[in-house]
């Protein structure tokens, strides 16, 4: 591997973890006060907004700017032409979105949802605007910058959030809260990007780019689409109390397998991307990567089941229960979802984004059927459900990488039995724990320190390579710092 690309790596690795770790701990603040102040149907009524914003970005990007950082010989027209391309489909979208207002909240038998609308979909042409900054600095590898973009932008964006819904504006103070972080961000990217676009666009350069970010499209919108039609499904068939808690409940677990997810995808990339060309170094690197995954998201997201029920109590209190029970479920749903993503990216990654499209056309039969089953039972049942798609996801999902490089899921999973082993045995005592202490508060911490004590312990039992490889780095840092 180049020294250079593997130096930059490391420090993108670096900067990522950062910005999303610390993200992901302002944000859960963040959450907790709003949830608090909100109640679930504020929640859910947002929720049901969301889902026409998730889409309409899957065709405002495109693929497009995957297509930017994976193509080898990327000149200035492309990312002009990816630019205009951005805005304009946002305003087209927004128009489209700006006249079907009244038909959506007619749908959903909800009146108060079109001035809602007609200005948080306002965000999908504020985050166009950055679509190519943000690429550009993942090109470079440059995530410190995007970092201090996503870090300031998410503060500020909170506090306004936090403002209005202490005045009472309930579900507006959501709405600012999301348009707020998209013009705050878009304003920083153009400071610290410093990159202006030509006033060109090339039909040359659009069929090229196109070519590749055309399947990425088709199949992020199937993508969205399903993942969304749980959310628009659940606010039709059951309430929009219902959609808040499944909205809150799922925030948990992307938490976890979401920050990690969007670190490892952002960063390795641009570094497997590079790699594409060395079949050998490609897949020995993303082995390791698998590894290390399977360390840090098994027992995170098995232990954020095993407390469900007091993480929700503590921290949300009591008119948040029902979200507990689908908490349990949902951390099960995600616990393959960085595999998941791990092994999608890496067909994106050496051009085969053909691959990635087929793998996806796959799995949606399978998610269509469970749908049809589940969601006339009961919304337990959905989030069920799912944890069990989950499941034939991940030998889907790695059948292409087993078939072109010899690492399919079985041995996916042999890489990491240690993590499985040790994980199994940190859930026992946590359910102990949890069963012997009555205290929410008590069982909330107890669990965390005994689970995460009783799972290094078994790793270092059991000699884990990379377990001891991650201490050695720790102590040495330490070391160096006296």
């Amino acid at each position: 591997m180049n020294i250079d690309v593997k130096h930059k790596t490391k420090i993108g690795v670096f900067w990522n973890f950062i910005e999303k770790f610390f993200l992901q701990i302002v944000s859960f603040v963040l959450n907790i006060i709003l949830a608090r102040l909100l109640s679930p149907e504020d929640y859910g009524v947002i929720g049901l907004l969301t889902i026409f914003i998730t889409i309409s970005q899957v065709f405002v990007d495109s693929g497009f700017s995957r297509a930017l950082i994976q193509k080898q010989n990327k000149e200035e027209i492309d990312f002009s032409t990816t630019f205009i391309f951005n805005i304009s489909t946002s305003v087209i979208l927004y128009v489209i979105l700006y006249f079907a207002s009244p038909f959506i909240a007619k749908f959903y038998e909800t009146p108060e949802l079109v001035n809602l609308q007609r200005v948080l979909f306002l965000v999908i042409i504020f985050n166009s605007f950055f679509v190519v900054q943000n690429a550009k600095l993942q090109i470079k590898i440059d995530f410190k910058s995007i970092a201090i973009v996503n870090s300031i932008s998410t503060i500020l964006s909170g506090g306004c959030a936090i403002f209005f819904a202490y005045r009472g504006f309930g579900p507006w103070a959501l709405v600012i809260q999301t348009l707020s972080k998209s013009i705050f961000s878009s304003l920083l990217y153009w400071i610290i990007g410093k990159w202006v676009p030509k006033t060109f666009f090339s039909f040359t350069s659009f069929k090229q780019l196109f070519s590749f970010g055309s399947k990425l499209l088709f199949s992020g919108l199937l993508s969205t689409s399903i993942g969304s039609l749980y959310r628009l499904i659940i606010g039709k068939i059951y309430s929009t109390e219902k959609l808040g808690f499944y909205t809150r409940a799922v925030q948990f677990p992307d938490i976890v397998s979401g920050t990690i997810t969007s670190v490892l995808n952002t960063v390795t990339f641009p570094l497997m991307s590079s790699l594409q060309d060395s079949s050998e170094d490609l897949i020995s690197t993303f082995r390791r990567i698998i590894k290390i995954t399977s360390m840090f998201v098994f027992p995170a997201m098995v232990g954020l089941s095993m407390l469900s029920e007091p993480i929700i109590l503590v921290l949300l209190g009591e008119k948040w229960a029902f979200a507990a029970e689908l908490l349990f479920w949902l951390c099960f749903a995600e616990i393959f979802s960085t595999h998941n993503g791990l092994n999608m990216n890496l067909l994106n990654a050496i051009g085969r984004s053909d691959l990635f499209l087929k793998v996806d056309l796959v799995k949606y039969p399978f998610m269509f059927l469970t749908m049809a089953i589940t969601f006339p039972i009961s919304l337990k049942a959905v989030v069920i459900g799912r944890a069990i798609v989950a499941f034939v996801y991940f030998y889907i999902n790695t059948y292409m990488i087993g078939k072109l490089y010899k690492y399919g899921a079985l041995k996916q999973l042999l890489d990491s039995w240690k993590y499985i082993i040790s994980t199994i045995i940190m859930a026992i005592i946590v359910k102990i724990v949890d069963f012997l202490i009555v205290s929410n508060i008590y069982s909330l911490f107890s669990g965390i320190i005994v689970g995460g004590v009783t799972y290094m312990l078994c790793l270092y039992i059991l000699k884990d390579s990379e377990f001891y490889i991650l201490i050695t780095k720790i102590k040495g840092k330490i070391k160096c710092k006296k």
